[in-house]
């Protein structure tokens, strides 16, 4: 019974008795393990090919937000700083406190219950620094209350170095076996604000379990994977384990009683990782250790094949049924009017479809779509196939941006990934010691167009995170594009500048109304110039009702601000999330009006679903405007209202990251654009797109690095300033609605229309091509009267606005809107 105990626990202790060795030794010889290597027994960490245990890997509880292990606490007590360090997105984090101490629960095991002198620990740690810093890590094992140091401190990698590897053995003793059962303890020393991030952490106890297969080799034999391997266990069968490089956990694929196994199943190109395990009589070994094979062809993959298109409102879906079971991935490729072949859409795509979220409207877009294998060999285009939206240009935000002029030249010799360059430096705000972002132009009575711009040093210690400590600066162009200059590096004295996602409200009386999280704290300024200098206004007070809202975040009306001042002089700001806030004074107290933007059923449903953030509002004389970025999904929408509290779903897109391209053709394809402002005319209009870009994921953008972030400015088409004038009934009992386009300078409607293209009416019809075209016009003093019949406008009670597309004589397009008068 003592025999069978110790092989269902899988541990052999070291008995003093003869007798009791002897028999361990017959027992072996009788199961055909004489002279067998004995494995491992995993007490915390890798355990392949079954699961992690006690989450040394912290992927237990999967999450964003961090959070607590079931199997890790931090111990507070010698730990130092207010932050919670915790588990998120599968790692550990010290959340940037200086000190943190870190345990593991007890290093307890029902596969060994019992330390023994002389048993062997080996332990292993993968960590890393978020960036380059003054980060150390030391370890220890903990007895109870007695301290054993397993390593001094050593100092770790950071930034884009790769993971800080450390691994030793310790050797119980007799005090240890006697002792508590350990736990073990990992110290992390880091420089305030930067974060340490614990990967994994792996400890068994050496040569304590029932032996595993050893001195495994796999080679490649006709497109499968040859696994072979020598035994001194006779004809015991092994169990193979599998696992592909897009798998998280290992599968079992065979079994066998010889010294070999041809894995049949393999797709060329991918890597494969083996474990191997023994089945004993009456259990199954711990497994060997784990090897990796890969191995590649240079046979091209199938072209894709029966390509299927789905014309939307203003989407083309995608698909295509998958040839080769070696696919890794697909590009899509697009040709249209803009382009003279194909330009390259998407590269990466995993699965066999896709969605074009701007194709060119009113033709059609001819696409071709590309294999890629995992060894890398491209496939033949596949056959073209072809489809036109149902919206019609004008319909969308996006349908607005223009071509980027070049001010220089586009320069490849700057910062930044391929698919930014090459560039010009001059658009914006762009310095290679600096990294910009946001920035909300405004022209001002100087005749200058300035910007109240976020910016941190390039090589700051944290990199892009350095944005929580950014500062304002104050940039200054002769153009709207730029190139802009900075005149004062810190745009207000109070905070020393300090201040994030700044934005600009111009006041009622002309003066200007500055907003800027401060300390965390929503803050506003004010200035009668955009020059300066910038009075403390003071902290904002927003009153929020986390249970009557069902929302906990209030955070999120703090954060991400973007406001006007209403005609009666009461403030109005769009929050992080969508949610209107309002109050009659500056300071407050402001009371939330409104849902965040993702409830908003004019939205389509499969747009509400985004992560909503960002948001810019601006109102002219007709409506109030908003753009709202969706950071996950990397695009923005744009909605309209008539009062600024309820908002509608403006058809299509505000901008995605491919809607960078200059005048000459070139396109950039920034990874993020996000923190949209406009610059405004007299009247109110959008004149201008302002973003702030980046060309990499955040996170890998670090100090002293090749990546940073700057202000973009796209100029747009501007609408038409449009006025209804009345309604008058015909003879014939028509009603004829008469519409004033109004001239300014560069445009005479008299000359500069063609009028055969214009549509007129709700923005549900003229989006798509419908409403009323002009049965008629005249002369007015102040432009051009388009009568229009009232019944074929298409509006209904959802309608605040009436919507005006069409063409110019030069073939540019024309968007207005008219406000709707209640009758």
């Amino acid at each position: 019974m003592l025999m069978l105990s110790m092989l269902k626990n899988r541990h052999f202790p070291a008995f003093s008795g003869t007798r009791a060795a002897v028999t361990v030794i017959m027992i072996f010889i009788l199961n055909g393990f004489a002279g067998a290597v004995r494995a491992d027994v995993v007490l915390l960490g890798d355990n392949s090919p079954w699961g992690n245990v006690k989450d040394g890997d912290f992927d237990l509880v999967p999450g964003w937000a961090v959070h607590d292990s079931p199997h890790w606490r931090v111990n507070e007590t010698l730990s130092k700083g207010e932050q919670k360090a915790g588990v998120a997105k599968n790692v550990f984090t010290t959340r940037g406190k200086t000190l943190t101490v870190v345990e593991s629960y007890a290093l307890n095991s029902a596969d060994y219950p019992t330390f023994y002198d002389k048993d062997t620990l080996s332990w292993h740690i993968a960590l890393k620094a978020e960036h380059k810093s003054e980060a150390s890590v030391s370890l220890s094992l903990m007895f109870g209350d007695r301290e054993v140091i397993l390593s001094a401190p050593r100092a770790l990698n950071g930034g884009p170095a790769p993971l800080s590897s450390f691994s030793g053995t310790y050797k119980m003793t007799k005090a240890d076996v006697n002792s508590p059962t350990p736990v073990f303890r990992v110290y992390v020393n880091a420089t305030a604000g930067v974060s340490v991030f614990i990967h994994n952490v792996d400890i068994k106890v050496l040569d304590k379990g029932l032996p595993a297969p050893q001195n495994i080799q796999v080679s490649s034999k006709d497109g499968s994977n040859l696994l072979q391997w020598k035994s001194k266990t006779g004809n015991t069968p092994v169990n193979i384990y599998r696992k592909a490089q897009f798998n998280k956990n290992y599968t079992k694929i065979g079994n066998t009683k010889t010294t070999r196994f041809e894995d049949t199943s393999v797709i060329s190109g991918v890597e494969y990782k083996y474990v191997l395990t023994y089945l004993h009589n009456l259990k199954e070994s711990n497994a060997s250790a784990a090897l990796s094979h890969r191995q590649t062809d240079n046979q091209a993959p199938t072209a894709p094949k029966t390509l299927s298109i789905s014309p939307l409102n203003t989407e083309i879906e995608l698909s295509w049924n998958k040839t080769d079971n070696d696919t890794a991935y697909y590009q899509v490729f697009r040709k249209n009017s803009a382009f003279s072949g194909y330009i390259l859409l998407a590269d990466n795509i995993r699965q066999n479809k896709f969605v074009d979220l701007i194709p060119t409207k009113e033709e059609l877009n001819d696409y071709k779509v590309r294999a890629v294998d995992y060894s890398g060999n491209t496939s033949k285009m596949s056959d073209v196939i072809s489809a036109q939206v149902k919206a019609v240009n004008g319909a969308a935000f996006s349908d607005l941006i223009k071509p980027m002029p070049i001010l220089s030249s586009l320069r490849s010799d700057l910062w930044g990934a391929d698919n930014v360059l090459p560039r010009d430096p001059h658009n914006g705000m762009e310095h290679p010691d600096w990294s910009y972002w946001g920035g909300n132009p405004v022209l001002d009575d100087d005749g200058k167009y300035h910007m109240q711009v976020v910016r941190w040093p390039e090589n700051a210690l944290r990199g892009h995170w350095e944005w929580s400590d950014s500062t304002v600066a104050h940039v200054v162009s002769d153009h709207p594009v730029g190139p802009y200059s900075v005149v004062k590096d810190t745009a207000y004295d109070y905070a020393n500048g300090k201040g994030h996602n700044a934005d600009i409200i111009l006041m009622n009386d002309g003066s200007y109304l500055l907003y800027s999280l401060i300390n965390w704290k929503p803050t506003l300024l004010k200035s009668k110039s955009m020059n300066g200098p910038w009075e403390l206004v003071g902290e904002m007070t927003i009153e929020y009702d986390a249970n009557a809202l069902g929302d906990e975040r209030e955070y999120q009306v703090q954060r991400n601000l973007s406001g006007v001042q209403l005609d009666d002089g009461s403030m109005l700001f769009v929050s992080k999330f969508g949610r209107m806030i309002k109050s009659d004074s500056l300071l407050g107290p402001y009371k939330v009006l409104t849902d965040v933007i993702n409830n908003n059923e004019t939205i389509p449903e499969w747009y509400r679903k985004s992560n909503y953030e960002d948001p810019v509002m601006w109102r002219d004389d007709v409506q109030f405007h908003m753009i709202i970025n969706a950071f996950l999904d990397y695009r923005a929408i744009y909605l309209r209202s008539k009062d600024g509290i309820h908002w509608q779903f403006e058809t299509g897109i505000a901008y995605t990251p491919t809607s960078t391209v200059y005048e000459d053709g070139t396109r950039t394809h920034w990874y993020k654009l996000e923190r949209p402002h406009v610059l405004q005319d007299k009247f109110g209009r959008a004149t201008h797109l302002s973003l702030a870009a980046i060309d990499t994921v955040k996170r890998q953008d670090f100090a002293n690095d090749k990546h940073s972030s700057k202000n973009l400015i796209i100029p747009l088409t501007v609408t038409k300033r449009i006025e209804i004038l009345g309604t008058e009934m015909t003879g014939d009992g028509d009603s004829i609605v008469s519409l004033l386009i109004k001239q300014e300078k560069g445009f005479n409607p008299e000359n500069d229309i063609n009028v055969d293209t214009l549509q007129f009416g709700a923005s549900q019809k003229v989006n798509f091509g419908n409403g009323a075209s002009a049965v008629g016009l005249r002369q007015h003093d102040d432009g051009l009267v388009l009568l229009f019949n009232k019944d074929d406008l298409g509006l209904d009670d959802s309608n605040f606005t009436a919507k005006l597309i069409g063409r110019t004589s030069d073939g540019e397009l024309l968007v207005g809107y008219a406000a709707l008068h209640d009758e």
